[in-house]
């Protein structure tokens, strides 16, 4: 039963909070196992298909992320009315239909496929995110703790697990791939890294390059099996272990019309959301110069396609070391000291891959740069998210609609102009936008701050 303390508070007696504390953490683990085994799969694919399929992969992933633009924003009325157990189970049936496109990729295949997978995407982040506050803020009433706090930290258990995605889905791919011998071998050695530009490519460059970084059909077909098995193995999970939360349990109380005006309304009036929208949208292009610039212009172009697992499990593994530390660390130095963290390494890392003809000789750098922008981005997720949960604990679908929907906007553009600009305008663009969103976001740390100074964490 419930009771009241002397201030007032309602807590839970310690033998009733027993049980609903393991219930809680049981659900946490359900989906961190199933982000697991579903994003190994995802993270795979989505790393190999820029170089995998010239030209159709870079536009197939605009779609995949293009279709979160829609499902993002009527993502909370549909999961009002089939819960967030129902959204989960229908994004990972759309995972497999995205994997088993890329069995034929012909562009009238591979780009649909990967348009309904991007549908999917809105309602599993919405999804995610939902259940993930709703269950910290729920342990934070059993344990008596700061929701802040615990918060950041279920977000970097969170992160770390679908972080890790990244070694596991590379690690396949490189053993898979390990006997492809398959760099671009252009005729000029200054033609990548910084000065890699898709639009000055010669025809017949472009037909070498498809026929060489494109395994043989038998491998091709091994590496998507075994993602495809992944994928299945988190829609199983999601079916057995997945318990919907209480508030979940009683259906829609909102027409299709007020939940999805509720959606944009927070949006259009609500100052500190709108300041927001430049840094979703960073979330998400960063993202895409690691996936699919660097991987193609960078590794692909000089060291060839068999080297993306190998260097890209770098930055899964400090992405996911970096989770966990940043969820403990917001605690201690708070979010904006880690923000300017993940500031400098991307102003870093985006110095190195601009003065990339010093150091292109050292295989080391290859390494080096993804675990530099893996440790960035670990900060960029977790902390984003908890920022969003905290400054937007009550109104948290609408709220992640909107976080998911311009951060799948960001991969979009990103994706969408990989194939017209040359790199160094890509990486320009990227620090600009950098900058700007971090300029806005410390604004808003302030506003949030001063409006509610005992509950949020901001030290500097």
């Amino acid at each position: 039963m419930l009771k009241a303390t002397d201030e007032g508070l309602l807590t839970y007696e310690e033998g009733e909070a027993r049980p609903i504390k393991r219930r809680l953490l049981l659900n946490f683990a359900a989906i961190c196992i199933m982000w697991i085994f579903s994003f190994t799969a995802y993270s795979g694919l989505q790393n190999l298909e820029s170089s995998l399929n010239p030209g159709v992969g870079v536009y197939s992933l605009a779609a995949l992320t293009g279709g979160g633009l829609i499902s993002c924003l009527l993502a909370p009325v549909i999961i009002s009315y089939i819960g967030s157990k129902g959204a989960l189970v229908v994004s990972w049936i759309a995972l497999c239909i995205y994997v088993g496109a890329n069995y034929y990729p012909a562009g009238y295949v591979l780009i649909p496929g990967a348009g309904i997978e991007g549908l999917a995407t809105g309602l599993m982040w919405t999804a995610q995110g939902a259940l993930v506050t709703s269950i910290a803020m729920e342990y934070a009433k059993i344990t008596e703790g700061s929701f802040d706090h615990i918060l950041s930290k279920f977000f970097g258990i969170f992160c770390a697990a679908f972080q890790s995605t990244q070694i596991w889905g590379n690690l396949i791919s490189s053993l898979v791939l390990v006997n492809e011998n398959s760099s671009l071998n252009v005729t000029t050695p200054d033609y990548c890294g910084r000065n890699f530009c898709p639009i000055t490519i010669k025809p017949e460059t472009k037909n070498t390059t498809k026929a060489g970084i494109h395994p043989e059909s038998k491998i091709e077909i091994i590496l998507l099996s075994v993602y495809m098995g992944f994928s299945a193995v988190g829609l199983v999970v999601t079916i057995i272990m997945l318990r919907p939360m209480k508030q979940e349990s009683n259906g829609p109380t909102e027409s299709f019309r007020s939940k999805l005006v509720s959606t944009v309304r927070l949006l259009v009036t609500n100052s500190n959301m709108a300041m927001l929208v430049p840094f979703y949208l960073w979330t998400g292009l960063e993202q895409t110069i690691v996936y699919a610039e660097f991987t193609m212009a960078y590794v692909t172009c000089e060291i060839g396609i068999e080297w993306i697992g190998y260097t890209m499990i770098c930055f899964g593994v400090t992405n996911t070391i970096g989770s966990p530390i940043s969820g403990f660390l917001s605690k201690h130095v708070g979010r904006p000291t880690l923000f300017i963290i993940a500031t400098a390494l991307n102003i870093g890392a985006l110095i190195a891959m601009e003065l990339w003809h010093l150091a292109r000789k050292q295989l080391i750098i290859f390494f080096v740069i993804p675990g530099i922008w893996g440790l960035a981005d670990s900060i960029w997720q977790t902390q984003s998210a908890a920022l969003v949960g905290l400054a937007f604990s009550d109104k948290q679908e609408p709220a992640f609609s909107n976080l998911r929907m311009f951060q799948a906007l960001g991969f979009t553009i990103g994706y969408l102009y990989s194939n017209h600009l040359c790199e160094y305008l890509k990486l320009y663009i990227a620090g600009g936008e950098l900058v700007l969103s971090m300029i806005l976001v410390f604004i808003v740390e302030f506003r949030l701050r001063r409006n509610s100074p005992k509950t949020v964490n901001l030290v500097i």
